[in-house]
């Protein structure tokens, strides 16, 4: 049985920097799917050429309590942080930072990336730590494109890349800490891709690009579905003859109480006020700029 499309949703345009972006979680109908608890889709869009810039700091800013995913789907982006990572993704490539009990990063497109100008898409979302986990030590990983797991669907309907998670006999070497999954679907003109689902899995999908429908529910790009429980299944389609890309994500319920406030989510309010008052006392660390010099 398809599980039912509950909610259609076409967030909210806001500017994150320079950035303008859609965010799509949390809204006022829904606050988390599965550990995601946060999603802001950065549409594609063309950077001109310009001077380029060095990172100064002023868009560096803490977290604590989850593990940020940025997926840069066309683009170039560099990573600095307080525990002294430094990492750059291009088109296709996969950027996953825990947060754990604290840190301070920075993204900026790349030097070379902001002198030719070109087309920049992708997404961020922040992945919600269990409690025991939200006191670790921060990690940072970079995965470039080419390095995605990837699986052909049948009737040779597209493709189904793994970014987190796992898919047939496919893997993401992303850590979790969860049962949790997000693959980019892409579907060739006029195929389908019928996909099983998980018992006591929360389940969203988005379509990044092209218009298609989900279990026979009209999708148009940028706007967020979310499934009920019931159902084990559901259907993709591509009735256009482009190529579309679909985001599926979710995992298994999060359980613990959820306190979000700013960067930091947390499991009670006290925690958010420890977060803040820990960061404002430098215990976060400063971030070294020279890394990649």
């Amino acid at each position: 049985m398809k599980k039912k499309v509950s909610i259609i949703y076409d967030g909210i345009t806001t500017q994150v920097g320079t950035t303008e972006v859609v965010r799509l979680l949390p809204n006022h109908y829904i606050q988390a799917v599965g550990p995601f608890v946060f999603l802001d889709n950065i549409p594609k869009h063309i950077h001109l050429p310009k001077t380029p810039t060095k990172p100064d700091g002023s868009f560096a800013h803490p977290h604590r309590g989850i593990a940020t995913f940025s997926y840069m789907i066309y683009g170039e982006l560099e990573h600095y942080d307080s525990q002294g990572n430094y990492g750059v993704i291009g088109n296709g490539g996969l950027q996953w930072m825990k947060a754990g009990n604290g840190i301070i990063h920075d993204e900026n497109p790349t030097l070379a990336f902001q002198k030719t100008g070109g087309i920049g898409q992708g997404m961020q979302f922040w992945i919600n730590l269990p409690a025991q986990n939200k006191r670790e030590t921060p990690d940072y990983m970079a995965v470039q494109g080419n390095e995605v797991p990837e699986v052909q669907l049948p009737n040779q309907a597209g493709s189904l890349r793994v970014l987190i998670g796992e898919f047939a006999t496919k893997s993401s070497i992303i850590p979790t800490y969860s049962k949790q999954f997000l693959y980019h679907i892409q579907l060739t003109a006029s195929a389908s891709f019928l996909m099983k689902t998980e018992i006591n899995f929360e389940y969203a999908a988005f379509a990044v690009s092209g218009n298609p429908t989900i279990n026979e529910v009209l999708a148009p790009s940028g706007q967020l579905a979310v499934f009920d429980s019931n159902g084990d299944e559901i259907l993709f389609e591509n009735p256009t003859s482009e190529m579309v890309d679909i985001m599926v994500f979710g995992g298994e319920t999060y359980t613990e109480s959820i306190v979000a406030q700013g960067p930091y989510v947390m499991n009670t309010f006290e925690e958010i006020l420890e977060a803040n008052n820990d960061y404002f006392k430098g215990k976060y660390g400063k971030i070294n700029y020279s890394l990649n010099s």
